[in-house]
């Protein structure tokens, strides 16, 4: 939304594809307020699974139209090969591939 564009919500079921211009009266562009006016009860949000996963997880949210969205496997970084990646890089990998681990471990239960 950075560049003033409502992002189309994308949906694809066994090879039909489909992006929705959905309209409501409230447009956020950050994960997090997404995620709290959804769990405060706004409305619907299309949201990356490992975003809201400890609110399934737990309840809080459920998960809507299962069969018009297949399971994402991610997002993928490249980048130069090169002798010499500079620190900064290296520290960016690192907590991306922790990450990754992370996202593969099972949620945690709410007790």
């Amino acid at each position: 939304m950075a560049s003033g564009v409502v992002y189309h919500w994308e949906f694809e079921r066994r090879g039909e594809e489909l992006a929705i211009d959905v309209k409501g009266r409230l447009t956020l562009g950050d994960d997090e307020l997404i995620r709290q006016a959804v769990l405060a009860g706004a409305g619907l949000a299309f949201m990356s699974e490992w975003s809201v996963a400890e609110d399934l997880a737990a309840g809080r949210l459920v998960r809507v139209l299962a069969d018009w969205t297949p399971p994402y496997p991610g997002l993928c970084l490249y980048y130069p090969a090169a002798r010499h990646v500079p620190a900064s890089l290296r520290a960016f990998l690192a907590v991306l591939r922790e990450g990754d681990k992370a996202a593969k471990r099972p949620p945690r239960r709410a007790r």
